[in-house]
């Protein structure tokens, strides 16, 4: 009797005291506190000047193994890591370390963030893949984690078009945010935190000036005066409380250093704050906001881009762009016929073939692989996935022509011709075929 009361006792106080610390960290309110939302994060440039090899043979082991110390450390840090594929990398080729990511996912320490398959490039990708980014990244976290992103994490990108936030709402999205614009903004910053919109007038929540992803934190950022003042700022102009920022390190991946989680640790259920400093996931603000708060944030509508960093990068390199428009031509086209012949009820649709090619070129459009600012060496491999997809994606197209034909010369005598517009909408033209 004694044993069971003791085992009862463990699996009551265990959650409660789980769910203490959570509400630990997260006691604030919005309507009442001014408080700054940190976002623990390092960036890692999945190939810029070095190439895949080292990424998975150093810098994604370093990226566990360093946050594990943290984790161990400090109970209340907290990390936030992007990019499905990276995930996957740490699965392949470290399948003991990535159990223990899993277990402090779910312990509410690492946060998968940002939703997509890498932090991709926004300017060249087609609308069509930055929604596949979205529906590839957050399906790949609730198979492996079991939650899903409710934000775009993209700091590093050079400029952002502006139907994006259109293209965000529908794909589900609460947020977004990014530090890329303190690099010579086209209409400088807009604001800290508001709203932008796409074309359409629908968008998300936009933290623009979310600083640098490599800043450090000062000994008691609850006092800080700059963080005082920005946040005055804010509720002066609009009547929000509240501000958003990274810290942590880049751009090759591991932890944020150690000396800046003990200053941010230190800034952390002060009596004397002037600040109330959190520490949670890169999307919390976004769900923190309600509608009558957001009805109070600025709002802006068109495109953010850059003056000059980077800005020859949209005609750089212009084979793995070349590479990478044709894909997402090939794969339209493929999917189109292979839905059609899936319809038939005769042959099933080639969800594996497909999604193996997309992830290829997704991890492809990483935000230094397809605008050209990586050393040669990593378009060896940009380029060699790039072939492999347009393979796989040819493969569906031409096999479902066979299967299509092949169902058609079932029912009549003689051969039958397919003829297949791909484009989306009733058009004419001559059609020449050998028979």
């Amino acid at each position: 009797m004694k044993k069971q009361i003791i085992i009862l006792l463990v699996v009551i106080l265990c959650p409660l005291m789980l769910s203490a610390q959570i509400d630990r960290r997260s006691s604030y309110d919005l309507n009442k506190d001014k408080v700054l939302y940190t976002i623990g994060y390092s960036h890692l440039d999945t190939e810029w000047n070095w190439t895949y090899p080292t990424v998975i043979d150093h810098l994604i082991k370093n990226t566990m193994t360093e946050n594990f110390h943290l984790f161990k450390k400090y109970p209340d840090y907290v990390f936030n890591w992007t990019g499905s594929r990276r995930y996957q990398m740490m699965k392949e080729y470290y399948p003991k370390l990535f159990k223990e990511v899993v277990q402090y996912v779910k312990q509410g320490r690492w946060y998968v963030a940002g939703s997509s398959v890498d932090e991709g490039e926004v300017n060249i990708s087609s609308s069509e893949s930055i929604i596949r980014q979205v529906l590839y990244g957050n399906d790949y976290f609730r198979k492996e984690f079991g939650v899903a992103s409710k934000d775009y994490l993209l700091p590093d990108c050079f400029g952002f078009v502006a139907n994006l936030p259109t293209i965000w709402h529908y794909c589900g999205l609460l947020g977004f945010s990014t530090q890329k614009l303190t690099w010579h903004s086209a209409v400088g910053i807009p604001f800290n935190v508001g709203v932008w919109n796409g074309p359409d007038g629908k968008g998300v929540i936009a933290a623009l000036n979310a600083t640098s992803y490599s800043g450090g934190v000062v000994p008691r950022l609850d006092l800080d005066p700059s963080w005082v003042a920005r946040i005055k700022e804010d509720q002066n102009k609009y009547g929000i409380s509240f501000d958003y920022r990274y810290y942590g390190v880049g751009d090759q991946g591991g932890a944020p250093r150690e000396s800046d989680v003990k200053n941010v640790i230190g800034s952390l259920h002060n009596k004397d704050s002037k600040i109330k400093v959190v520490l949670t996931s890169s999307d919390q603000m976004y769900k923190d906001i309600t509608p009558a708060l957001r009805a109070k944030l600025p709002v802006y509508k068109g495109d953010l881009l850059l003056t000059e960093h980077s800005a020859g990068s949209l005609t750089s390199e212009a084979y793995m762009k070349r590479m990478n428009r044709k894909n997402e031509l090939l794969a339209q086209d493929a999917e189109q016929l292979a839905s059609v012949v899936d319809w038939t009820g005769k042959v099933n649709y080639p969800f594996t073939k497909l999604n193996d090619a997309w992830n290829l070129v997704l991890g492809s459009q990483m935000h230094d692989i397809l605008p050209g600012t990586a050393v040669p060496a990593a378009y060896t491999y940009a380029w060699n996935d790039e072939l492999v997809a347009a393979n796989g994606f040819a493969h569906v197209l031409k096999n479902s022509v066979r299967d299509l034909s092949g169902l058609l010369n079932t029912q009549d005598k003689g051969k039958s011709v397919v003829v297949y517009n791909p484009v989306a909408q009733a058009r004419q033209g001559v059609v020449s075929a050998t028979l």
